[in-house]
């Protein structure tokens, strides 16, 4: 079977059974491969010649693919009781898989792999938001007791976030860490060493009228207002009931949200923004994987036809 567009993602990815049921209405000729299933797939690769795999005795040919939705390089493998060589085998499958999407130069990708992980970088995305023109909080990110205890106690009401996306994976369970409010007095109870083995992520915490969430797809920007009960810092806890409204964000803004997209090299992405009571929107972050499905129901967006539309 020719494969006209690849989905890259793992077994856990709801969002991408949405889609595929939706692509599902204008091409069969896709391949779903998750990260998990590597042992279940049979690979023959010639860099001169044509990519196959093999999978349930069907063979895919993926040197026709014209698109690549992107959701992550894998890094968790199954079937390794070889403990020794276990660091060895998984980083030999982690090239192999980079090396494999890299092959598929031709493709259009949503989005390429290497931005990916750039755009994934908070401290850089703040960088740049800021370059680009974006309200960002007052930030710190730090290994030195002295520096965070100055910066919390300047910044009364601050917050400490995960400088990756937060996601602990465990061998039995994942959950997410969330953004939490932070006090000086609460920073000192912690009895740190003066100097972190990893450094910490704070920001003052916002005044908050609403959260935002955009979603980007090339050149179409879905704008939700989301306001929650309660006084949590992160709204995307589970818990927390939520009302969501469409919103049109001012012009000046969108067009500084679709620059910094496109300077990540990007067609796709979920940026995070609060508005403030004096009617400021500040920039939080820009997740090139971030989830949509839940949005597209609740406000009737139309992420998932846009999404198809670039893919084909």
């Amino acid at each position: 079977m020719e494969v006209n567009t690849l989905f890259l993602t793992n077994r856990e990815d709801i969002s991408i059974e949405y889609l595929i049921e939706k692509y599902r209405n204008v091409s069969e000729n896709y391949l779903r491969i998750n990260s998990e299933d590597v042992e279940l797939i049979e690979f023959d690769i010639n860099p001169a010649g044509k990519t196959k795999c093999y999978i349930e005795n069907s063979e895919y040919n993926l040197s026709t693919v014209k698109s690549v939705l992107f959701k992550r390089t894998p890094t968790r493998f199954n079937n390794i009781s070889d403990n020794e060589n276990k660091a060895y085998l998984n980083n030999e499958k982690k090239h192999f898989f980079e090396g494999l999407y890299l092959s598929i130069e031709n493709a259009k990708w949503v989005n390429p792999m290497f931005a990916t992980h750039i755009a994934e970088r908070k401290i850089y995305q703040l960088k740049v938001a800021n370059q680009l023109g974006l309200n960002i909080p007052k930030s710190v990110i730090t290994n030195q007791l002295s520096r965070a205890l100055s910066f919390l106690k300047e910044n009364p009401i601050s917050i400490i976030k995960p400088i990756s996306n937060g996601l602990q994976v465990l061998k039995d369970r994942t959950y997410s860490i969330y953004t939490t409010e932070i006090t000086h007095q609460a920073f000192i109870d912690l009895e740190l060493a003066e100097i972190f083995s990893t450094p910490v992520f704070l920001q003052e915490r916002i005044k908050n009228d609403s959260d935002i969430r955009v979603t980007i797809v090339g050149n179409n920007l879905f704008a939700a207002q989301i306001r929650k009960e309660g006084d949590d810092v992160d709204w995307r806890k589970p818990d927390i009931k939520k009302l969501y409204d469409q919103i049109i964000l001012p012009l000046f803004l969108q067009e500084k949200l679709l620059e910094l997209n496109r300077f990540f090299k990007m067609i796709y992405s979920a940026i995070d923004l609060i508005l403030t009571p004096h009617g400021e929107y500040i920039f939080l972050e820009i997740n090139p994987v971030g989830e949509w499905v839940w949005l597209e129901q609740e406000l009737d967006f139309g992420i998932s036809a846009c999404l198809i539309n670039e893919l084909l």
